[in-house]
């Protein structure tokens, strides 16, 4: 799916003072391949007949937005391994019983992984210079 059609706004992941970083454009990469999984997955048919699209999309972006401070102790060496927290599903959905939050975080897990592998072979090294400016914001504006 293209950036501009996409119901992830870029915008959403420009942090507070404006700054178009590596590390926000690595969130809205991630909140990309999340939203995309979510709307793949069989096993989350419920889940979709529950939310339209956009309610999805902010989901998502919600989500890579909690990632932030556990993936910057990681990048920067403070943890062996990025956590994702179930609670950053329930503070979203607190109604979903604790079945659909483990969905919801095992699907998250897989859409880091993948991502993790495409950044391999990106040469922009989004999380070895994370507070460097993003170039993809403006260059993928309609």
């Amino acid at each position: 799916m293209p950036f501009n059609l996409s119901p992830i706004k870029m915008e959403w992941f420009e942090d507070l003072k404006g700054y178009k970083t590596k590390l926000n454009w690595f969130l809205f990469e991630f909140a990309l391949d999340y939203y995309n999984f979510i709307r793949q997955r069989s096993e989350l048919e419920a889940f979709r007949k529950q939310h339209n699209e956009q309610q999805i999309a902010q989901y998502c972006a919600y989500y890579a937005r909690r990632l932030q401070p556990g993936l910057l102790k990681y990048i920067r060496g403070r943890t062996k391994r990025m956590i994702f927290y179930e609670e950053h599903v329930h503070d979203f959905y607190p109604y979903y019983d604790e079945a659909m939050v483990f969905t919801l975080n095992k699907v998250a897990i897989e859409a880091m992984a993948c991502l993790l592998e495409t950044c391999v072979a990106c040469g922009q090294m989004c999380l070895d210079d994370y507070e460097a400016g993003s170039r993809f914001f403006n260059d993928y504006k309609d």
